[in-house]
């Protein structure tokens, strides 16, 4: 990059045929429309002007000064009074030729592999979708790579490639990097060309990718082969003259000093692409060989063996079968491109995998780098004839989804060290998870605006989009509600499956794990707290439109990927809950943010809020009395009023993770959970908690496990109400039972179970018993003093009456919702009568026995719709009903 950022280039481009029509796509651009052009334009709107012509340059100018390099371009001009002044003219023409011509607009901000980004260009990376990590590439964090190789060492009957598929930004291009420097490697980035204007990095191999992922070249399956065939016999002649260019026959080097200096050699500028360009140019003149494509395919193995040759001649390999060269194809789904007229629809990616089994040497070695995993599973007949070549009954090798995760390197943390206000902060957020963010932030030095430029690429990858539109694609939409409230997807569906693929692929989803066989995969959105501020931040986004569009609000989102098929129709209750809880959260951010930073644009909602604001923001306002003036339903030695109790508490959750099992839901773990922003749900839950939300006691003491609590909640949807599973008792495993001071003992906790298909409670009659087997309070359980006050609350109904988060006219979204039964949700004929039938076949055990009383009338009691109670509500149904009692029941107006 020029020095000067006004210096200018000569114009390349003819003004009739291009300046013009990309004068009026920057003046018909909406955000430009809106600004007067009667009048100069202030230093916050030229960045609108200058992202404008960038981004309606057609991929011509860079693209880290496009709308999502907002931060670049108003940094750039700050920085450049002159440019102001150009544009300023530009604006008052109309036309913006002049301004197409500075050079810092028209140089290419990508360079090769060591040397990172070129000089200068780490304040651009924002723009970018790739390039500002590799401005680290100093420093490398992890033992990922090695444990790759030893992972492709282990693997048995001559496997000859890999797939390593894993999400944006998660460092998959590092990883074999890295690797490089552990075995011989020859690197290849089958980047479309057409894609350096977004950024993207590192490099692609232009030649050969223009030779491998053309299909206008390839006339047959056959045709192909020889082509490929072609390719690596010349470029392991190729390697093999460069080897002994490069390195001495008395050299005798191990195996990794060799990897690091021929790793070293290809990323001196242009020894790479210089001979790549031999090798593609030997491959079109070789006319003999394609000619004579039986004789070609046998080739590369006599190629590959002559280049082993001659490494042994400068290496000392150790006796055994490990790999001695390595080759990564880096985007390999550029692959994925079916061959013309090929009846079977076999792609060039099935060519490439036949061909690198023809192999037959355990010595060579193939990672084929992706986001995809629907794509680089060859087809059935590809498989067998490899399967047939190789004399094997493993040739498919399962995919590799370890990459890095948690790498930063100031981890691990030191909890005591840290203050609540520090959580919040970005660069803190961006520690956790996937390499991206961090490397990014870390390169911008503590420049605000470049931090929150990654934050608008966070929230960009998961749209895959302009963030600022109203609505986005179906699939953008689903990864942030999947992040916020983390979705259950139906794994009887083959459209759920497909879907998970897609959001592995392009929004930002992990994959944890791929059988060998690719019928399935296990992915999720794991603890990221920076994706996750992102999505929160993005939601926020979503709301403010939904007065426009009201299928922005998460309950609309839920039922129409239910409607979709797409969601597992028996978790429903579990996410509805979470879709209450996350909006009540949001809703008290906001409520902060307005009264105490009303001038920032968005909310920070990795900051937390209080613990008696979320309380008041997720029930009815006729509730909030009732439940702060609520006093712990055990027997302690001191009761106090639940406001009192959490009168200083704080909770801070912008996503969900499950744990394996309740078993790890202890105060140590409320710490680590509070720090990430993280509530747990706790799966296949009977009697405990299905969702535990991390409690900081006092914002004002010190962040450790000393000071956690948390909120537990059980999640029930039966349509009648029941004493059984009222009271969750968190004493016996929760608490630690050795502690240091009395304050710790008597911590309190809170428990919410939810009634969702009930509207109020059970009508209690004398008989009713109250022993274990109804989980009954504790203090009807046992005379037994408790050390941690326990603050229950009970809910009935999912309305507004009940719930503060529900809009009036979501009730019935919300009952549509939690209304189908889950079994016979997909029954083709859902009439009553039919439903009846079914029914009748007993596909489970129901109340009304008509098989046994055949004049058997079931009776339903009319009750209120939703109620709140709270404290032990056995003990409330034991006094006089003219008593009054703390419940609160609300008529469905």
């Amino acid at each position: 990059m020029t020095s000067n950022p006004f210096a200018t280039v000569p114009d390349t481009l003819p003004h009739r045929d291009i300046h013009r029509p990309l004068d009026d796509a920057v003046n018909a651009d909406p955000l430009i429309q809106d600004l007067d052009r009667s009048r100069p334009l202030t230093l916050h709107e030229l960045p609108f002007l200058l992202t404008s012509i960038v981004e309606c340059s057609d991929g011509r100018l860079n693209s880290a000064y496009n709308r999502t390099g907002f931060a670049n371009a108003l940094s750039l001009l700050r920085k450049s009074p002159q440019l102001r002044a150009l544009l300023q003219d530009a604006w008052k023409l109309g036309s913006y030729r002049a301004v197409r011509n500075v050079a810092v607009l028209r140089q290419e901000s990508y360079s090769l592999w060591d040397q990172g980004p070129s000089s200068g260009s780490t304040s651009v990376y924002p723009g970018s979708t790739g390039a500002a990590p590799w401005a680290c590439l100093h420093e490398y964090h992890g033992t990922y790579h090695e444990t790759m190789l030893k992972n492709i060492n282990s693997m048995t009957n001559y496997a000859t490639s890999v797939a390593l598929i894993q999400s944006s930004g998660t460092g998959k291009s590092r990883v074999v990097h890295e690797q490089a420097n552990l075995v011989f490697t020859i690197p290849f980035n089958l980047r479309d060309p057409e894609e350096r204007y977004t950024g993207a990095y590192p490099p692609e191999d232009a030649e050969v990718w223009s030779y491998l992922c053309s299909t206008s070249e390839v006339k047959s399956m056959q045709h192909g082969m020889a082509r490929v065939a072609l390719f690596f016999g010349h470029l392991f002649s190729e390697v093999t003259a460069e080897v002994k260019r490069v390195f001495r026959a008395d050299d005798k080097l191990s195996p990794c000093d060799l990897a690091c200096r021929w790793r070293a050699h290809l990323s001196r500028i242009p020894k790479r692409s210089q001979l790549y360009a031999r090798v593609i140019k030997a491959c079109n003149n070789d006319k003999y060989g394609l000619k004579n494509d039986v004789w070609i395919l046998g080739d590369p193995a006599i190629k590959l063996r002559a280049l082993l040759m001659a490494l042994h001649t400068v290496c000392n390999f150790p006796k055994s079968d490990d790999v001695k060269v390595m080759l990564y194809f880096d985007e390999a789904h550029e692959l994925h491109r079916i061959i013309p007229g090929d009846e079977q629809g076999q792609t060039l990616y099935d060519i490439m995998w036949l061909s690198l089994a023809r192999f037959q040497s355990p010595s060579v070695f193939t990672i084929f780098l992706s986001t995809q995993p629907a794509l680089l599973a060859p087809s059935a007949e590809t498989a067998q004839t490899a399967l047939t070549l190789q004399r094997t009954t493993n040739v498919l090798q399962a995919p590799i989804t370890e990459t890095s995760f948690d790498c930063h390197p100031d981890l691990p943390l030191a909890p005591g060290q840290l203050k609540l206000e520090d959580l919040g902060e970005l660069p803190f957020l961006a520690r956790f998870g996937r390499p991206l963010f961090w490397a990014l932030i870390e390169t911008a030095k503590g420049d605000r605006e470049l931090v929150d430029a990654a934050m608008r690429l966070a929230r960009l990858k998961l749209v895959r989009d302009d963030i600022w539109k109203p609505r986005h694609s179906d699939m953008g939409m689903l990864a942030v509600l999947d992040v916020l409230i983390t979705v259950n997807y139906d794994p009887r569906r083959d459209s759920a499956r497909k879907t998970e693929f897609e959001m592995v692929a392009s929004h930002m989803r992990t994959a944890f794990s791929i059988p060998a066989h690719r019928l399935y995969i296990c992915s999720g959105y794991p603890s990221e707290p920076f994706l996750a501020e992102a999505a929160s931040r993005q939601m926020y986004h979503y709301l403010r439109m939904s007065d426009r569009f009201p299928q922005n609000r998460m309950a609309c989102l839920l039922k129409k990927y239910l409607d979709d098929g797409l969601i597992d129709p028996s978790q429903k209750g579990e996410m509805v809950v979470r879709v209450l809880l996350r909006q009540a959260y949001m809703d008290s951010i906001v409520a902060e943010h307005a009264n105490e930073n009303p001038q920032a644009p968005e909310p920070n909602f990795s900051k937390g809020c209080g613990f008696l604001q979320f309380l008041n923001a997720l029930f009815a306002d006729s509730l909030h009395t009732l439940i702060l003036k609520s006093e712990p339903d055990n027997k302690v030695e001191s009761c106090c009023a639940l406001e009192d109790a959490f009168e200083h508490a704080v909770i801070r959750f912008t996503h969900f993770i499950s744990v394996a099992d309740d078993s790890t839901i202890k105060t140590s773990a409320m710490i680590s959970g509070f720090l990430r922003g993280v509530a747990f749900i706790v799966p296949n839950c009977q009697n405990s908690a299905n969702i535990v939300i991390p409690i900081l006691l006092d914002k004002r003491s010190a962040l450790d496990e000393s000071s956690m609590s948390a909120l537990f909640i059980q999640i029930k949807r039966r349509q009648r109400s029941s004493s059984v599973n009222g009271i969750i008792d968190q004493t016996v495993r929760f608490f630690p039972n050795r502690v240091s001071t009395p304050q710790q003992d008597s911590r309190p906790y809170v428990t919410l179970v939810t009634e969702l298909g009930a509207n109020a409670p059970p009508r209690m009659s004398s008989n009713v018993r109250t022993d274990h087997n109804y989980h009954t309070s504790a203090r009807a359980e046992s005379n037994r003093m408790e050390k941690h006050p326990r603050y229950n609350i009970r809910a009935y109904g999912c309305t507004d009456a009940a719930w503060k988060v529900i809009n009036v006219a979501e009730c019935d979204l919300y009952k549509q919702v939690l209304g189908t039964d889950d079994l016979l949700a997909d029954h083709p004929r859902q009439d009553a009568a039919s439903l009846q039938l079914v029914h009748r076949m007993l596909p489970f055990w129901h109340g009304d026995a008509k098989w046994l009383f055949d004049e058997l009338k079931s009776t339903e009691t009319v009750q209120p719709s939703a109620a709140v109670v709270v404290g032990s509500y056995e003990e409330l149904m034991e006094q006089d009903e003219s008593t009054e009692i703390l419940r609160a029941e609300v008529e469905d107006l």
